[in-house]
């Protein structure tokens, strides 16, 4: 009899949570909701989160705030929402940064430490820029440059992000080697290269329009298979003859994982609807970014194929580091 009753105890425990979580579900939201940035103030997770907010709460019935958690690349303020108890009323909203903090342990935990949710943008404009008065005029001199004086040219990458694994993935597949040095964010990337601190920057599009215009920089073309949609004046590598590629940014929404897979489903429902609203479309358009929806299951499978990619650069750089 004790033996039947221990193993009827789990079954009773997972009913009763299946049951706490449609309950849960059926009155949610029934209060303001915070959706997380683990970023800066102005920068394109926080500007894209804004307009992702004021178009969900119309949906939701209930205020969604964005709150600011910026420190450690992202760590901060994943670790907020991944730590916390808030049953979908603190919503994580970010991008692969989450796969690359965990590859260089500025995390212990990957993406797949929450539960994923819907993806709402993306920016697949994650480009090489160079002072204009380097002389490189394409991503075929920057190589060429790289290869003539390997370890000499310095890139700014941010540790632990995708400025950083974008350089390590050009440097695998190109064979060339450049001096990466960790400058801080992308405001304090823009500084460096101005001031001829580095020679080489990662950064998207958005926000460098000015800078390009005076002939300060000089963009060497985008990482995309086709050109991105956001900024289709910009040739790819492939068309100036360098195969080579980058995953977008691919911004989604993540939840702790106590959160019921009801309100994911929820949310999943109104980011759908979020992402078909012309305005909304618009709005990121402005940003210099392109609206996407994914579903759940199709950014979890995304992101883990980015982590697969990601994880090869690690353990050639550390395999590097060895020799």
């Amino acid at each position: 009899m004790k033996k039947r009753t221990f193993l009827l105890a789990p079954l009773a425990t997972a009913v009763s949570l299946a049951f706490q979580g449609a309950a849960q579900a059926a009155s949610y939201p029934s209060k303001p909701i915070e959706l997380v940035v683990p970023a800066a103030a102005t920068g394109a997770s926080d500007l894209s989160a804004r307009i992702f907010a004021k178009y969900a709460e119309k949906r939701l019935g209930k205020p969604v705030v964005v709150v600011r958690i910026n420190g450690a690349s992202g760590y901060k303020g994943s670790r907020t929402v991944r730590e916390g108890q808030s049953n979908g009323y603190q919503v994580l909203y970010t991008h692969q940064g989450l796969i690359a903090n965990y590859l260089t342990k500025v995390a212990p935990y990957s993406y797949d430490g929450f539960k994923v949710g819907p993806a709402v943008v993306e920016d697949a404009t994650l480009g090489l820029y160079v002072s204009g008065k380097s002389g490189i005029k394409s991503i075929r001199d920057l190589l060429a440059r790289a290869r003539a004086e390997p370890g000499k040219l310095k890139a700014t990458a941010e540790y632990g992000t995708l400025s950083h694994f974008m350089f390590l993935k050009l440097q695998k597949e190109q064979g060339v080697t450049f001096r990466l040095m960790d400058t801080g964010g992308d405001a304090a990337k823009l500084a460096a290269l101005i001031g001829g601190t580095v020679d080489v920057m990662a950064r998207v599009y958005s926000g460098t329009e000015d800078y390009l215009g005076s002939g300060d920089f000089v963009l060497l073309g985008e990482p995309t298979g086709k050109r991105a949609p956001n900024a289709p004046e910009v040739p790819t590598y492939k068309e100036q003859g360098v195969d080579f590629t980058f995953p977008p940014y691919m911004w989604s929404l993540f939840f702790n994982q106590d959160t019921p897979d009801e309100i994911v489903e929820q949310w999943a429902e109104v980011a759908r609807e979020v992402t078909s609203d012309p305005a909304y479309r618009k709005e990121i358009e402005t940003l210099g970014m392109a609206w996407t929806y994914k579903s759940p299951q199709d950014s979890a499978a995304a992101y883990a194929s980015i982590q697969k990619t990601f994880a090869e650069l690690v353990d050639r750089e550390s395999a590097v580091a060895k020799q």
